[in-house]
């Protein structure tokens, strides 16, 4: 019984911090956020190295409109201990603001540090979203301020693949034109030397400038391309159907300084042996850059995503599909590709990105994101303090008999009429 009684005294001195940082809480919940604000500042006066105070005070400010103190408590909460809901607040913030870098790194901080399943899964799908309006938004204020490029400031090692043009090809063949882009794209990045520009910056100043693909793998048009994008070099290409199952890979690459044009021997093979192709086209690039490659980089460039020619053109044409803003077609090729060859992992990863069910404006994650946080926050174990008061008395040995809530594992607590929890363990009389 002394042991019952010693824990019963440790749970009450702690009590005053867990009561008061659960009256924040329930006071935020309910909508006073001002007297949740008072009530947990008194925790952490109390105790000013509570993360959890620190973190549901930003939480309380945000809620009650006030993004700046907000900001101050959850960057307090983070420099004590990051967590993954202090970081999503901290994106919402951001977002506010138009501050979409800050809110992507934000919010990717949130995922990396476990949030929830129901909370990972809006925040990854929201983030596909953001990063799309945050090139968007790049892309307009690029375009508008075009004659303020420096050109000599542009990386000598940084280099973009535009779109190929595939307009001389059937309708049914035509897709691979973006797709053998894409891998070649995905290939050069596999060189350490050199800095390929984002596929997405690429998409989103050509939707700007609403050129077509045959336009914008001119190599005439590319200078211009090469400042918009920020890249040195400018990779263009042209698909061409040969017969008998036959196409042909005509390449280019453009200095964006001084246009000098540079066109690749071109490249022939069967459709069916795609890969081949795109290969022999990536090395004489590289060759062409006059780059020597470490054999781990040729390694790496010579993997084959996919064997599969029916998942190859799925994948194909769910690019096509994604660029022409049909995402439910797109999504639809992205599984058939993924299902024709379970390891195929760029159709998986797309797939991924455009699972479907996401909020498409930020209030509607906003609501959405911050419910499900809320819920995942929901426990009725005992808090930090307690647990590590009970550990500390010696009445628990080992700290891995609690689990995340404060709970010894199979073993449901008593609650007490004053809410106070008292876990009991074995024949405490036992002599």
């Amino acid at each position: 019984m002394i042991k019952i009684l010693l824990v019963l005294l440790l749970l009450l001195a702690s009590g005053c911090t867990q009561s008061l940082y659960m009256q924040g809480r329930k006071s935020a919940d309910e909508g006073r956020y001002d007297e949740a604000v008072d009530i947990l500042y008194r925790d952490i006066q109390k105790n000013p190295g509570s993360y959890e105070a620190w973190r549901e005070l930003g939480v309380a400010y945000y809620k009650k409109g006030d993004l700046l103190k907000a900001e101050d408590a959850l960057k307090q909460a983070n420099n004590i201990q990051p967590d993954a809901r202090s970081n999503l607040y901290m994106g919402l913030i951001f977002e506010q603001r138009k501050q979409y870098d800050q809110a992507i790194g934000a919010y990717s901080s949130s995922l990396n540090m476990e949030s929830d399943k129901k909370t990972g899964q809006m925040l990854r799908s929201y983030l596909n979203r953001l990063i799309a309006l945050k090139m968007k938004e790049d892309a307009r204020k690029t375009i508008a301020d075009e004659n303020a490029i420096d050109v000599a400031s542009i990386p000598d090692n940084s280099i973009a693949v535009v779109d190929f043009d595939g307009s001389h090809l059937s309708p049914e063949l035509a897709p691979i034109a973006k797709g053998l882009a894409e891998f070649t794209a995905g290939d050069l990045s596999k060189v350490s030397s050199l800095k390929v520009v984002d596929r997405m910056k690429l998409d989103a100043i050509l939707n700007e400038l609403k050129l077509s693909s045959s336009q914008y793998a001119n190599p005439a048009t590319s200078p211009r391309m090469g400042r918009l994008l920020g890249s040195r070099n400018v990779v263009t290409g042209s698909v061409l159907d040969i017969g008998e199952g036959g196409i042909r890979l005509d390449g280019a690459i453009v200095n964006t300084v001084d246009s000098a044009t540079e066109m690749t021997a071109p490249t022939e093979g069967k459709v069916q042996n795609f890969f081949a192709v795109q290969k022999d086209f990536v090395f004489k690039i590289i060759d062409s850059l006059g780059i020597n490659l470490t054999k781990e980089e040729r390694d790496a460039i010579e993997e084959v995503p996919t064997e599969s020619f029916l998942a190859f053109m799925a994948y194909c044409r769910g690019l096509d599909y994604q660029s022409r803003g049909m995402p439910d077609a797109a999504r639809q090729e992205f599984q058939t590709a993924a299902g024709q060859d379970k390891n195929f992992t760029q159709a998986a990863g797309k797939l991924q990105a455009m699972a479907p069910g996401g909020p498409d404006s930020f209030e509607g994650f906003e609501s959405s994101v911050t419910e499900a946080s809320e819920k995942a926050l929901e426990v009725t174990g005992l808090d930090a303090a307690q647990v590590s008061n009970i550990i500390n008395s010696g009445f628990i040995q080992n700290y891995i008999d609690f689990d995340r809530f404060g709970y010894i594992p199979f073993r449901p607590p008593v609650l007490l009429d004053e809410g106070v929890i008292v876990i009991i363990r074995g024949d405490l009389d036992a002599q």
